[in-house]
């Protein structure tokens, strides 16, 4: 499961103690499931949600189309030990460490994972690390952080957890989530990881969740974390080239391979406007979306 082949477009959180969610999770379109293991599991029943984590697993029952992420709790918890040492399972992909401050939380829970991938007689990488940036320490280390283990495939951000951070007293202060947004983007982009967005709160406003989505894409995001099965088809086409935009790349790919064959390196044209390099990796990227490259 390598970060350029990934498809993180709607990443959806079920409380890991919560069965009756788990089959409709399973069968939905969202491109990942996160079995939460921390805020959204109350302390006595984090054992609970292990269990079920476990019976899923060895009943096999995770569609194995679908990338299947447990959210541990804090390294600093009693709890993240236990996370760790019994829900490394075959039905697992990986793990999303929360409240992770610099490259050394990364780099130390690398390193357990390698232990116990040798332990269980697990092929080495087996699980991936989906970093959760939710702190100001966090966003101050950010590069550092994205660069820390090679089982990293995408960078993502907690907004909520960081506002707390941040001494704001306001749910989902849109100014405030300016800054730390774009570092996610540019440090994942910028280290082939795929940026994914904190939750939309609101989950019965569906129509403002997309217009929140569309814009996200625009600003470089790959996906967005999803906290209702309502949410899902709207993430999957917020973070989906329309057919207007697939068109118009292949288009530029055409131009470009035209002007190769006619001897015209660097640059080609379309409709009178110049096509360059910029433009025609931007196209690639498009496609890339979509399969065709």
């Amino acid at each position: 499961m390598l970060a350029e082949k990934l498809q993180l477009r709607s990443f959806m959180f079920l409380p890991a103690h919560n069965r009756k969610f788990y089959d409709k999770a399973i069968a939905s379109d969202a491109d990942g499931i996160i079995l939460d293991m921390e805020d959204g599991v109350p302390p006595h029943q984090k054992a609970e949600a292990r269990e079920n984590i476990i019976s899923y697993c060895e009943q096999g029952l995770f569609d194995q189309r679908k990338n299947v992420f447990v959210r541990i709790n804090p390294i600093e918890s009693e709890d993240f030990i236990l996370d760790i040492d019994k829900l490394m399972l075959a039905g697992i992909d990986g793990f999303i460490p929360t409240k992770i401050d610099s490259a050394k939380d990364v780099e130390f829970l690398d390193r357990l994972l390698d232990f116990y991938e040798r332990k269980h007689g697990y092929p080495a990488m087996k699980y991936k690390l989906v970093p959760l940036i939710e702190t100001t320490k966090a966003v101050e280390n950010i590069v550092e952080i994205a660069k820390a283990s090679k089982r990293s495939v995408a960078l993502s951000f907690g907004g909520e957890d960081y506002l707390n951070d941040l001494g704001s007293v306001f749910t989902y202060q849109e100014t405030a989530l300016v800054y730390p947004r774009a570092m996610v983007v540019n440090a994942a982009r910028a280290n082939n990881l795929l940026p994914i967005d904190t939750p939309y709160l609101d989950i019965k406003d569906v129509d403002g969740f997309k217009q929140h989505q569309v814009i996200a894409y625009k600003n470089g995001f790959a996906g967005c974390f999803i906290l209702s099965p309502r949410q899902i088809d709207a993430a999957n086409e917020a973070f989906t080239p329309d057919e207007a935009k697939v068109a118009l790349s292949r288009r530029v790919i055409e131009a470009v391979l035209q002007a190769n064959k006619d001897g015209v390196s660097g640059v080609a044209m379309l409709d009178g406007t110049m096509v360059g390099p910029p433009m025609r990796k931007r196209a690639e990227t498009v496609l890339k979306q979509i399969g065709e490259q």
